[in-house]
């Protein structure tokens, strides 16, 4: 019952808030928010604290500038010394288009430039009230995906919704590469995880090393005629160790897929199924 909820402190899109607990007794709130429709100009990750639960919300401050180039789809993860961290898609390059499919879009060009750039991060030392001045920015291994895009490369279309996990000494961080724009907006996508063996141990988040999973040229993909589409892949870990991941496709189920090698390789996918056999919808 919606009615029974409590708003956030947003503009007027919002999308994906997410919570990290913080040290200091509070949670924060991850937003990607603008005073525009989705993708347009102005679209930016912002971030607040609560400690009623959501009842009342401060230290409202953008984690990037809303003026600046768009930062979108950010996901919290609270480091174990308690340093807060934000991951998030950034247009660093301040790009103003990108080719795709005409139609639908006219002379084979779009404008909206919140799917594409680089992965960055950003750090909090004080619980969230303020941000670091340095960004960094996460190196991301190509597959065959990115070299087939319209840019062959050298500009790379994804984006995120998966939630950052700790396994072991190793974070990983969720990515679902994208193959380019056209109908539905997305014409082709797959998942990918970011695997650091060393960001939790290290004092210099910017040091950290970081290797692209699943091993080889292909990210997690739809079951075999399941369609092009295979995104907003979210990752479990279970109690052998395997890792677990449902993601959305665009044949009316989600799909699910197994990893035995802490993401190195997956198991073929499959449509969620109740135990009858019966494939789940979306």
């Amino acid at each position: 019952n919606i009615t029974t909820g409590l708003p956030l402190s947003t503009n007027f899109y919002a999308d994906q808030p997410y919570l990290t607990p913080t040290h200091d007794g509070g949670l924060l709130c991850v937003v990607t928010t603008g005073l525009g429709h989705e993708g347009m100009p102005g679209q930016h990750v912002r971030a607040m604290k609560t400690f009623d639960l959501g009842h009342t919300w401060r230290n409202i401050v953008p984690v990037e500038d809303p003026e600046g180039p768009e930062s979108s789809w950010g996901v919290p993860f609270t480091h174990p010394s308690g340093r807060v961290f934000v991951f998030y898609i950034h247009n660093t390059d301040d790009l103003r288009e990108a080719p795709a499919d005409d139609p639908p879009y006219p002379g084979g060009v779009t404008r909206r430039m919140d799917s594409l750039g680089h992965f960055v991060f950003r750090w909090s030392d004080d619980h969230g009230k303020s941000w670091s001045a340095e960004r960094g920015t996460i190196p991301v291994r190509a597959f065959e995906i990115d070299r087939l895009n319209p840019t062959g490369g050298d500009v790379r279309l994804f984006w995120n919704v998966g939630l950052p996990f700790a396994v072991g000494d190793s974070l990983y961080l969720p990515l679902h590469k994208v193959g380019g724009f056209g109908e539905g907006w997305f014409t082709s996508s797959e998942g990918a995880l970011l695997r650091s063996p060393d960001f939790l141990a290290v004092s210099d988040p910017l040091a950290a090393a970081w290797e692209t999973l699943p091993h080889g040229d292909r990210g997690i993909r739809a079951p075999s005629g399941g369609g092009p589409i295979a995104e907003e892949h979210s990752f479990t870990t279970l109690s052998d160790g395997s890792f677990f991941t449902v993601f959305r496709t665009i044949d009316g189920h989600p799909a699910c897929a197994y990893s035995r090698d802490k993401g190195r390789s997956w198991g073929p996918s499959q449509p969620m199924q109740f135990a009858t056999g019966r494939p789940m919808k979306h």
